[in-house]
């Protein structure tokens, strides 16, 4: 779950909810539906199904792009209707366009939306080193706004009653995503938790060691860490967030925090790093 800032979220914000006819977006619709139910400033949402014109390119041969778009918007409405949330859209868009990424970034941007809401290809559960669609990836690398990647099980598991957690590695770049877990942290009357994942003491360098004084050099760490990221949260005005630093690996023991915590929602920035430089980090 990635996001870029575009401003604070105003009395009357937008989210886009991409929206398609198989179950990976199930979840994205009911994390959605469940925020603007959750209370705080009115959120509108607005439903995007994108009907990507060289998919069915054999199709407009024997079908006008009209009738397809109108067969399109009953499939929606049926599958909205049977999901019993289409009352929480403000609006259902149907859109062609040439790549789905492209056409929900388009519409963010007409609608002046924060937060574009996608789903993820796999679920929770299931084991894939691939876990985004295509269009999640690419929305991801552009970052046209804030994007939030929702499994597709969400609907089936509670949704946390634990804090809101931000990651942050003390970077200039993580500063937006801490003021975004703010304003959801107020949205959904949830503590928000700013984490900050260093490295474990070198394994080799135990057997050199006492019980003692490694047990307090790791301590050490740990304060020294603390006191750094309090003084980073309050030099950008964020002295607000609780702080938490973890040791370990950052992306598992971001994941065992998000169980053990039982959050909703775990926000991390961006550096919107090339695809040869993020192969090397």
């Amino acid at each position: 779950r990635r996001h870029r800032s575009r401003g604070n979220l105003g009395a009357m914000s937008t989210w886009i909810v991409a929206l398609d006819l198989r179950p990976s977006s199930h979840g994205a619709v009911r994390f959605a539906s469940w925020v603007s139910q959750s209370g705080g400033e009115p959120l509108e949402l607005v439903g995007v199904h994108v009907i990507e014109r060289e998919q069915l390119a054999p199709i407009f041969r024997l079908q006008s792009p009209d009738e397809v778009g109108r067969r399109a918007r009953e499939a929606l409405q049926r599958e909205l209707d049977e999901a019993a949330i289409r009352e929480f859209f403000t609006r259902e868009v149907v859109a062609l366009g040439p790549r789905a990424h492209e056409v929900l970034a388009h519409q963010a941007q007409g609608e002046h939306a924060e937060v574009i809401v996608v789903g993820r290809q796999v679920a929770d559960d299931a084991r894939a080193t691939i876990r985004l669609g295509t269009n999640a990836r690419r929305l991801l690398r552009a970052l046209p706004t804030t994007v939030v990647v929702v499994p597709p099980d969400y609907a089936q598991i509670p949704f946390g009653a634990g804090p809101v957690l931000v990651a942050t590695d003390l970077a200039e770049d993580a500063v937006a995503a801490c003021r975004f877990a703010a304003q959801m942290g107020a949205r959904l009357g949830r503590e928000v938790i700013a984490v900050h994942v260093i490295p474990q003491l070198d394994p080799v360098l135990r057997a050199y060691v006492a019980d003692g004084p490694w047990n307090e050099l790791a301590e050490q760490e740990h304060a020294r860490a603390l006191a750094e990221l309090r003084r980073w949260l309050d030099r950008h005005g964020l002295a607000q967030l609780e702080s938490r630093v973890e040791q370990g690996a950052v992306i598992d023991t971001l994941g065992r925090l998000v169980q053990s915590t039982h959050a909703p929602l775990l926000v991390v920035g961006s550096r919107r790093l090339p695809t040869v430089e993020r192969a090397f980090v």
